[in-house]
């Protein structure tokens, strides 16, 4: 019988024997007719795949969980985040359903989610390449991957923080969070690369930092010198950590329990245990308190290249500290700060002068 259920669940499970392989797996339903509409198209499926070669049948599942497994990108856990997305709509349906009106739909679906025209265009970018892998990489016989239109929305200019705003924002921030911004806005530093940070990749004697090229985006590695108000971050979260720890202990043998290893490792932790998204409800919930939405955590980084401009950091300066792998990144905050141009501004005028009034004399003779 190819239907039957395991002992504990209610849910339909299929029992199939296509071109010699077994095949079992669950209908995810625990409704019978359509358990049996499940069955009917995977024997379809497989019969397609198996005996006719058919690669535009396979399951969309298999080939994302393939990708994450063959992929070397430092990007790998923003890939799991979108496949996870996106299983909720493909996940049992094969690759040959993802035509053109599907990935409209499922375009739609992420501007419904909230998404931006940015976020849902890198969606459909990992989709594309996830299909495309299949036609040319795994060759997939008989299977074309779609075309997958993207919004290309432009660029807008980079939001930051004037100091007053940023003093609002941080009153509004729970300890650990006031603490990760200040350390943000003082460095630069994304949120990933900054949040991977581990004690053992500092020296605060010699107030520097360096961050490992798996960390950082542009995938070399980055030392970063440390102001001292930068050091002074890291020497209260320190001292945070270490109360943390005695607090767990003092609380372990008031209970005559045995202590729990706490992460010591990284810098940014929350109750003992490594931080893993700084831009989460709680931050979101702080910037409208502050009266500052829009604003993202990422435009932390935002606001400290801009506070570098105003202050007198060159744009080459700026992409070292910040780790730009291109100096055309850094040109956008360019316009903060026009008076670095002054003294060029004064030469071309002298110059133009000069050559006038020694025109002038020549006319005279």
């Amino acid at each position: 019988m190819p239907l039957y259920k395991q002992p504990g669940s209610d849910r339909w499970w299929i029992r199939l024997t296509v071109g010699g392989q077994k095949i079992r797996k669950s209908t995810h339903t625990s409704n019978r007719e359509q358990a049996e509409e499940f069955e009917q198209r995977e024997r379809t499926r497989l019969w397609q795949l198996l005996k006719l070669g058919d690669g535009s049948s396979h399951l969309w599942a298999e080939v994302a969980e393939r990708w994450l497994n063959e992929t070397t990108k430092r990007s790998k856990e923003r890939d799991e985040r979108i496949i996870e997305w996106l299983n909720d709509y493909l996940e049992d349906e094969p690759i040959s359903v993802i035509d053109r009106k599907r990935i409209e739909d499922l375009r739609r679906y992420a501007r419904e989610d909230g998404s931006s025209l940015a976020t849902v265009d890198r969606m459909m970018a990992l989709l594309r390449a996830i299909l495309r892998k299949c036609e040319f990489d795994w060759a997939f016989a008989g299977y074309h991957a779609p075309k997958v239109p993207m919004y290309h929305p432009k660029p807008s200019e980079p939001r930051w923080l004037r100091p007053h705003e940023y003093e609002q924002l941080e009153r509004e921030l729970p300890p650990h969070l006031r603490l990760s911004a200040r350390f943000a806005v003082l460095t630069g530093l994304r949120m990933t690369s900054m949040l991977r940070l581990t004690w053992s990749n500092i020296d605060i004697e010699n107030r520097r930092a360096w961050i490992p090229g798996k960390n950082m985006k542009a995938g070399h590695t980055h030392g970063l010198p440390l102001s001292v108000a930068a050091v002074d971050v890291l020497k209260e979260i320190r001292n945070s950590q270490a109360m943390q720890e005695a607090d767990h202990l003092r609380h372990c043998e008031r209970l005559n329990r045995q202590p729990t290893l706490g992460d010591t490792g990284h810098v940014f932790t929350y109750r003992r245990k490594p931080v893993k998204d700084c831009n989460g409800a709680t931050f979101k919930r702080a910037v409208e308190r502050a009266g500052i939405a829009p604003f993202r955590w990422h435009d932390l980084r935002h606001t400290w290249a801009s506070w570098a401009i105003q202050g007198g950091v060159t744009l080459h300066e700026l992409q070292q500290l910040g780790g730009w792998s291109s100096y055309q990144m850094v040109l956008r905050y360019a316009h903060l700060a026009p008076d670095h141009l002054a003294d060029a501004a004064e030469k071309v005028a002298q110059r133009g002068q000069n050559k006038g009034i020694a025109r002038l004399a020549g006319v005279a003779k």
